[in-house]
């Protein structure tokens, strides 16, 4: 069997185009076939006005979602923002809730199995925002990230690309394939774009 391709998937809870794949690839991790590296990405830093410095305080819509889903990578890793992200997630595409809203990040918070005391932490500690500009900062330096989902591979440290964005998951299959074809796209250096007219919007999905 083939060793799993490691990627860092950077993502947004507000974006519902990195929601869908974010279970794309959620799939494909519990078939083996990823390992992820969940890191974030904002919306809000990324729309800033051109020009404008980065501010030294948390920042645009969602920021404090974002502080959330440090805190949790900070108390248990990769599983812990993985189940956090999956309920912010259905919280904001599944049953259309307002991630600004305490009580929404509250409710996800407790979803997730997280300690109720720990995320005080996410809207007091000024180091988790820096850590939210140095992650998004890191996806823009290495990629030229503009926007989610994007996907870079061996952890982080190879090639990357904006996507794919799917309106739908496919079956385990088609999932595979959907893997090996993105891998090979990524791999090759000469390969710039591929784009057609998005049609519909993503599928709700509460996985």
């Amino acid at each position: 069997m083939a060793p799993a391709e490691t990627i860092a998937f950077y993502f947004d809870p507000l974006c519902p185009w990195a929601w869908v794949t974010s279970r794309w690839a959620t799939r494909l991790e519990e078939l083996g076939e990823l390992e992820i590296d969940w890191r974030v990405f904002s919306l809000g830093l990324a729309n800033l006005p051109e020009g404008d410095a980065i501010p030294n305080e948390p920042a645009g819509i969602g920021s404090e979602g974002l502080q959330h889903l440090v805190q949790a990578k900070r108390l248990g890793g990769n599983p812990s923002i993985a189940r956090l992200y999956t309920a912010l997630g259905r919280a904001a595409h599944v049953r259309h809730q307002d991630l600004q809203d305490k009580a929404v990040l509250a409710q996800a918070w407790s979803e997730a199995g997280l300690d109720a005391a720990d995320r005080e932490k996410a809207s007091s500690d000024a180091t988790l925002w820096q850590e939210v500009v140095r992650q998004h900062r890191s996806a823009v330096d290495s990629c030229q990230a503009f926007g989610v989902p994007t996907l870079v591979l061996d952890g982080g440290a190879g090639p990357g690309l904006f996507g794919p964005v799917i309106t739908e998951v496919p079956s385990d299959d088609e999932s595979r394939e959907l893997l090996r074809d993105l891998v090979r796209m990524a791999r090759r250096g000469y390969f710039f774009e591929l784009k057609r007219d998005r049609e519909g919007h993503p599928a709700q999905t509460g996985a």
